[in-house]
């Protein structure tokens, strides 16, 4: 065999990667707070707690990871990439700041079948923008160029974000007991979950197209499903800044609330959830009066417009609501005594 063969014949070329991260080198390197001692590009990211750790009698760290899922595929055929790295960030930046912590750092991957260096790079200052709204340093990250791997024009994208919390402030909603109520704060769309079925649907059944108005409302699909995952980490930040009491606080995100509620309460009681207590948005009234499912389905596949939930002492409610503003949340349940450990969905 006497013809070379090179990495870029095999599909894999380096330099599209290193221009994608030269392309945004400013966007990343404003996200670094004072605590970053590595550059970009390093072997591994390098971030001093000294200074931080000093503030903490038993420091915890706190960590998540995600992805977007199928929204990649949703964006991919739209050519939108604006927020994309948003719903990145905030899928796992929530997920941290929903046990009380404040996030620190985030890392991210970006993999395909053959990587666009203007997409990567749209990709990469989506996330440092988010970052930046969280406080939080993008402190490393990672490209791959799989070809066999991935499809064509499919992408893959995966975050990691690392938080600190005192250890006895930590939420873990052991202290939830009957009584306690569930305030909802609410969503612009499906967030990053419940995609395939979405997808299914839309694309497949009903044939419709990214730049097509979803039927029966004034709104573009493409505007619909790539709103962008809503930052919540901020509110709870707030929120716990205020000293309002909270016994649990629930990332309402792939099982809907059926499933992320159980995860911060006892095993001894359940949450009853009134669903006329919010206003759909539209995608949710067209999921809902077009998908052939039942309403548990339905609530454990989307958020169904609600993307956080706080459960709070009967005392704290209205100072919570008050807080968050009426046009942002509802109250829409209580707690139960109940062995079945659920959400049991009324109206």
């Amino acid at each position: 065999m006497n013809k070379k063969i090179t990495y870029k014949d095999a599909g894999v070329d380096i330099k599209k990667a290193d221009e994608a991260i030269e392309m945004s080198k400013k966007e990343i390197s404003s996200t670094f707070s004072k605590h970053v001692l590595s550059s970009i590009g390093g072997f591994g990211s390098m971030y001093s707690l000294k200074e931080i750790f000093n503030n903490f009698e038993d420091p915890v760290l706190v960590q998540s990871i995600d992805g977007v899922g199928t929204k990649m595929s949703v964006a991919m055929a739209a050519k939108n990439f604006q927020f994309i790295g948003h719903d990145l960030v905030n899928a796992c930046c929530n997920d941290v700041a929903a046990t009380g912590a404040v996030p620190l750092t985030f890392l991210d991957y970006v993999a395909g079948s053959s990587l666009d260096k203007n997409i990567v790079s749209d990709i990469i200052k989506s996330v440092s923008h988010e970052c930046k709204e969280h406080g939080v340093s993008l402190v490393g990250g990672e490209t791959a160029e799989m070809p066999g791997t991935y499809h064509k024009n499919e992408y893959d994208l995966v975050g990691v974000a690392t938080g600190v919390i005192e250890k006895k402030n930590i939420i873990d909603g052991s202290n939830v007991k009957a009584g306690d109520i569930a305030v909802g704060v609410y969503s612009n769309g499906l967030h990053t979950n419940g995609y395939s079925l979405a997808r299914k649907l839309i694309f497949d059944t009903m044939k419709l197209s990214t730049s097509d108005i979803l039927p029966g409302h004034d709104i573009p699909v493409e505007e619909c499903l790539l709103a962008p995952h809503m930052n919540y980490s901020s509110l709870i930040k707030q929120v716990l800044k205020r000293g309002i009491n909270i016994q649990s606080i629930s990332h309402i995100t792939g099982g809907g609330l059926i499933d992320n509620i159980p995860r911060v309460i006892p095993k001894d009681v359940s949450l009853e959830v009134d669903i006329r207590s919010w206003n759909k948005i539209p995608v949710f009234d067209f999921l809902q009066n077009n998908l052939n499912i039942d309403k548990k389905d339905l609530y454990q596949t989307f958020n169904m417009g609600i993307g956080l939930v706080f459960i709070v002492k009967e005392s704290e409610k209205d100072k919570l609501v008050s807080f968050i503003g009426g046009d942002s949340c509802s109250v829409i349940g209580a707690v139960v005594n109940d062995s079945l450990n659920t959400v049991h969905l009324n109206g």
